[in-house]
């Protein structure tokens, strides 16, 4: 290798020509200190070495992922779910009884209406007939000292449940039938107690109603349903029926007025006519 300014003879080591003093190649640079891949390096090298730092966010306050219970949803502990538990099935069970004794009350009323109405086909035929071919057994007497002092008949087939009408006790419904000499059926009546059982002047209404609306024809289904009151009594005879309300309203000054409603149909169920009585004291 010769030098290129003195072109004599160098060796391949020199940086500098021992003839000329041309410097042949610098020293290799040393390399520059990054004051970035130091710090960056050293990050590296703590995260690898520390542990992860815990986060200090409160746990109730953090939002659960999808899919995750958050620690914020508290669990009712085991006695308390018990409890819990204890009082849904009291609930039920209440609820279940309640609906039973509705359903039962329901039943043995229309048990009566439906007994008064089987024994009112037999009218004017003998009394035996229709207990023959019911299957039933009337008395000539009420177990209850509150029907036989309150109400005439010549025979009565009644409920065996009862109901208390101002601390006296009654069936919770009955079927009386009136005969002839002949003993052949002239009328049934079914009356309903437990119209009475809340409150012996009848069923409460906000004002006296107006009858007067009622014009001679209205089909029987029409008034029951305008009326929506529940029968006292319903008597059949062969010319009709005649169905029986007593109901009580507080009047201006005060006072509960009791009421009763006579309403008189024809045999095909339509109104003859519609009679309203108030009732005082000395009536009782």
């Amino acid at each position: 290798m010769n030098c290129p300014k003195c072109h004599k003879p160098v060796g391949d080591n020199d940086n500098v020509c021992p003839n000329c003093g041309l410097v042949l190649k610098e020293d290799e640079p040393k390399a520059k200190k990054s004051l970035f891949s130091s710090k960056s390096k050293k990050k590296e090298g703590n995260k690898k070495d520390s542990p992860k730092k815990e986060k200090t966010e409160l746990s109730f306050l953090k939002k659960p992922q999808k899919g995750e219970l958050g620690s914020s949803m508290i669990k009712p502990s085991k006695p308390a779910a018990e409890k819990i538990r204890f009082i849904a099935i009291v609930a039920a069970a209440v609820l279940i009884v309640l609906v039973v004794i509705i359903v039962v009350i329901k039943v043995s009323s229309t048990t009566g209406e439906k007994t008064a109405e089987s024994i009112a086909e037999y009218m004017n035929k003998p009394l035996t007939t229709a207990q023959d071919k019911l299957g039933i057994h009337l008395k000539d007497e009420s177990g209850f000292d509150g029907v036989n002092y309150s109400m005439s008949f010549n025979y009565i087939y009644e409920s065996e449940d009862d109901v208390e009408v101002d601390e006296v006790r009654y069936p919770e419904w009955a079927v009386t039938v009136d005969v002839d000499e002949d003993d052949d059926i002239i009328g049934v009546t079914y009356t309903d107690f437990t119209v009475l059982k809340k409150n012996y002047k009848g069923i409460k209404t906000d004002n006296k109603i107006d009858i007067g609306k009622y014009e001679s024809g209205t089909k029987l289904r029409d008034i029951l349903k305008d009326l929506d009151l529940d029968p006292y009594s319903i008597n059949t005879t062969i010319i009709g029926k005649t169905y029986v309300f007593k109901y009580y309203y507080i009047a201006d000054n005060g006072d509960a007025k009791r009421v009763i409603i006579t309403a008189h149909f024809d045999s095909e169920d339509k109104l003859d006519y519609m009679t309203s009585s108030d009732v005082y004291p000395t009536d009782m």
